[in-house]
């Protein structure tokens, strides 16, 4: 069932000419991979959710684009009580700008990921060389017991 989902998202996408980063399904995990060599850091982890289940996120973040831009393309799949992919996955693709904040008398970085269907922004702290953490537009870190944390991967 992953795998039709996805074989439809990616379809949809080069349907459209669309060069950015595509997911693809691999002996049945999800990976992002830059198909015109664009990513240039892939981030993954899960994120709990209310339910308990959690979220996997898969984060790929793009080089400057041909208009100077930098993009960015998320996979976001819903896990299932025994912890193995659903089958509610999406992406997410659009613009990522690094924004700077000062919170509490401390300087942040994050990436701002501002989808291209206009849907609100999502907010990455930048917590070191590897390690972005979920946050609200205030740059403020969600403060619990589990992690909020995506951790880059090798290419």
């Amino acid at each position: 069932m992953m795998i039709a989902v996805l074989a439809a998202a990616l379809a949809s996408c080069q349907s459209k000419g669309n060069s950015n980063n595509e997911a693809i399904a691999d002996d049945g995990e999800l990976l992002v991979v830059g198909n015109d060599s664009t990513a240039i850091a892939i981030y993954e982890g899960v994120l709990p959710t209310e339910n308990g289940q959690g979220v996997q996120y898969i984060l790929s973040v793009d080089s400057i684009g041909p208009g100077g831009e930098c993009g960015y393309t998320l996979v976001t799949t819903y896990l299932d009580a025994n912890g193995q992919a659903g089958s509610n996955s999406s992406i997410s693709k659009g613009k990522k700008e690094v924004v700077q904040k000062n919170v509490n008398n401390q300087s942040k970085t994050a990436y701002k990921l501002t989808p291209d269907d206009g849907t609100s922004p999502l907010y990455f702290v930048v917590v070191n060389d590897t390690t972005l953490r979920l946050a609200n537009d205030s740059l403020l870190e969600t403060v619990s017991d589990v992690g909020y944390d995506i951790v880059q991967v090798k290419q």
